[in-house]
């Protein structure tokens, strides 16, 4: 195991400080209303550029910056094509349901994701149900950011990677905790910050390293010539899988309850089409670099004791020890933003939709703070337990629980929001059609299921289908409950 010495522990140490520092600056920030609206959503007021930049860096989570690099260490150029869905993931992501998720919530004052079902549909059943599959999906999710970090500290710090684990639990679970979603939102705009230009500077360097593309094309051929080809070694991506996932990033991200809740945190719509727009630019600079990253790093280190180290031990490989440390806070953002926005949500979920919403007397103040604290440690404990067996590729992870939050919440959100016909049994049809079908294609084909594509797309089809259905045979919801979402 090895580190780049004490120049990367002052640069990690350094970096922990600014981000807690952020969290104690939002901490006094918060605005003196309610307990909820301002630990959950920011009292409501995320401009353009924290807006966007809290967005992608929730988005781009460990899955990029250690899975992808580590797939395109073992893939080649066929990665390339892997992620080139993700070009359009804020187009479809802001397009399809910011404005109108940011409208709806600010109208009717839902603070998370099952609220906004519940009420929409009038159904404590749906609330409950919604939250329990948050907290499941996302306690998986958060397994591979675990991973994703404790990785980058073997490399980084020479920290075994038990103990790594337990240092991502507390340092995120401490600042989510203290400072709420504001926190959250402003760290998030900081560490967008370090892994963009943390991964530019890490790219600069690889190819000086490496002698340019060129040696980097020799280099691969020498060693393969299915590492230069569009399917990629052992036929990694065929057609099929391809398309999948041009249709996976996008519409998986747009179902993503964590993201959903940056749409109601939102301060205006003029801040969701400027911060549409700068999540485009920054996707277009970020991606190609990190599995440029991973690709050089099958010529420079082909060898690795772990597959997810190709990213950190690839800057170790080319990056002066003075700059590694803040070039290394690149994907150390990237896991920590994912990893405090998800807990985030899932202690939301925990004690907003499952235990505040469902009492008949009302919480006071500090009673939600303590138990919300308590319920974000919980659940970080949680993910730590699962954390301790990780899998060979973490990306796998990120893709199963990614897209297993969209098919269960994609398309009767979609519809909730759009179609008044939509009901309470179409949005549980949807939503138990999606989780459902999900589970059984994983369970009963992996990641390949009819026809070859991805269980997503079929689980997709069978939630909009399930949703249709199950309004249009059952009875309309009263137009009392519609008017606050569609007016009169």
């Amino acid at each position: 195991m090895t580190s780049a010495g004490p120049a990367v522990w002052i640069s990690f140490v350094g970096y922990l400080i600014v981000t807690f520092g952020l969290a104690w600056a939002a901490r006094r920030k918060a605005s003196a209303g309610p307990f909820f609206e301002e630990f959950f959503v920011g009292g409501r007021q995320l401009g353009p550029w924290v807006l966007g930049l809290t967005w992608i860096a929730t988005s781009a989570s460990g899955g990029s910056f250690i899975g992808t690099p580590s797939l395109a260490h073992a893939n080649g150029w066929s990665v390339m094509l892997w992620i080139s869905g993700y070009i359009v993931v804020a187009t479809v992501g802001f397009g399809l349901l910011g404005k109108r998720i940011a409208d709806v919530g600010r109208r009717t004052g839902a603070l998370t994701l099952p609220d906004l079902l519940r009420d929409r549909f009038a159904s404590p059943a749906i609330g409950a149900l919604s939250a329990l599959a948050i907290v499941v999906l996302h306690v998986s999710y958060m397994v591979a950011q675990y991973i994703a970090g404790a990785r980058v500290m073997e490399v980084l710090l020479g920290v075994p990677y038990e103990w790594g684990i337990v240092g991502f639990a507390l340092t995120v679970g401490i600042y989510t905790s203290y400072g709420g979603f504001r926190a959250v939102a402003w760290t998030d705009a900081f560490q967008a910050i370090v892994m963009l230009f943390g991964v530019l500077i890490a790219l600069g360097f690889a190819l000086d390293k490496v002698g340019g593309f060129g040696p980097v094309w020799e280099g691969l051929a020498a060693q393969s010539a299915d590492l230069l080809t569009p399917e990629g070694p052992e036929a990694f991506l065929p057609w099929q899988t391809a398309l999948s996932f041009f249709v996976i990033w996008p519409f998986a991200n747009a179902g993503q309850p964590a993201l959903i809740a940056r749409f109601l945190a939102c301060r205006d719509r003029r801040s969701l089409k400027r911060a549409a727009f700068l999540i485009g630019l920054y996707i277009l600079l970020l991606y190609p670099a990190v599995i440029m990253i991973g690709i050089i790093g099958r010529v420079l280190v082909p060898e690795l004791e772990a597959a997810d180290h190709a990213m950190p031990a690839t800057i170790l490989a080319c990056t002066p020890p003075v700059l590694a440390g803040l070039v290394l806070a690149a994907p150390m953002a990237a896991i920590m933003s994912t990893l405090s926005s998800f807990l985030l949500v899932s202690s939301s979920a925990v004690v907003r939709d499952l235990y505040q919403r469902n009492r008949s007397a009302p919480l006071n103040e500090n009673s939600a703070r303590a138990l919300t604290q308590l319920s974000t440690f919980a659940i970080a404990a949680i993910g730590l337990l699962f954390a301790l067996d990780p899998p060979q590729f973490l990306q796998y992870i990120v893709v199963f629980s990614g897209t297993g939050l969209a098919a269960t919440f994609l398309c009767p959100t979609l519809l909730a929001v759009y179609w008044p016909r939509m009901n309470k049994v179409g949005c549980l049809a949807g939503m138990l059609g999606g989780f459902c079908s999900f589970g059984l294609q994983y369970a009963a084909f992996g990641t390949q299921s009819f026809g070859g594509f991805d269980p997503f797309v079929w689980s997709l089809g069978v939630s909009g289908i399930g949703a249709a259905a199950g309004s249009l045979m059952s009875s309309k919801d009263p137009a009392a409950l519609l008017e606050p979402y569609f007016g009169s």
